[in-house]
């Protein structure tokens, strides 16, 4: 019978992976035929509006550009479809209130992934560019490859994006037990380190996108013991009222 079950979960599975993937594609042929050159015209905005040239230097490069900026927006259309798929394979596994807490954690999930990718795009990565722009406009006139700005972009806004699952991560982990309220308020010069370590590895090689993203994610480690604090206050009276009954 387990042999069975196992099987069964794995059907499924391969099911929930297939469609996704088919997903994904149908999602991305769409976006390349109908709509990867106006995406172009929209990522390139802010370079378009600093009068910065943008080039090919390559055969392929403009080509190179529309597959890479279709296949993103082609996973962002089909995500519902996938995030319905992935529910359907864990919510037989999950009691009521189990359920309505993946919901509730799915949707900040999204809404701050979301929030680090607009903050990203809308205000670090225009400051940023105005910041190389500034220190390179005595050195060489800029003209910039569609590829490889691309490229910098998507490597810049996703990864805040991810970074700004700090709060979920933090939550889970006391929910777990893993770690507790006073070792968050206790460690948290630690964590200062350890936030600019991480805002290093996944930023480009300036200050200046390191602080914008280390200063969020540490506002954010701020807003997650509050939280945390506060669902601690709730439990507690119950568990006092709990005693005296007894």
């Amino acid at each position: 019978m387990p042999k069975e079950s196992l099987l069964q979960h794995l059907r499924e599975l391969r099911k929930v992976l297939t469609v996704s993937a088919i997903a994904v594609f149908v999602g991305f042929v769409a976006i390349f035929f109908l709509f990867s050159e106006e995406l172009l015209l929209f990522f390139s905005r802010p370079l378009l509006d600093r009068d910065v040239d943008i080039i090919n230097i390559g055969l392929a490069e403009p080509f190179v550009a529309q597959l890479r900026v279709s296949f993103v927006a082609g996973c962002v259309l089909a995500s519902p479809v996938v995030f319905w798929k992935i529910w359907s394979f864990v919510r037989p596994a999950l009691f009521p209130k189990e359920r309505a807490a993946f919901r509730f954690t799915f949707v900040i999930v999204m809404l701050l992934f979301i929030l680090g990718v607009l903050f990203a795009y809308i205000y670090v990565f225009n400051i940023t560019i105005n910041f190389f722009l500034l220190m390179g406009e005595n050195v060489a006139t800029p003209q910039i490859s569609i590829d490889m700005y691309l490229r910098m972009l998507f490597n810049f806004v996703i990864p805040f994006g991810l970074a700004f699952q700090l709060p979920v991560i933090t939550y889970l982990l006391h929910r777990l037990g893993i770690v507790k309220l006073q070792g968050l308020t206790k460690n948290r010069k630690y964590v200062v380190f350890a936030v600019f370590v991480v805002a290093t590895i996944i930023t480009p090689p300036d200050f200046l996108s390191q602080i914008m993203l280390a200063l969020p994610l540490l506002f954010l480690y701020e807003i997650s013991i509050i939280v945390i604090r506060l669902t601690a206050s709730r439990k507690k009276p119950v568990s006092e009222d709990g005693q005296n009954d007894s």
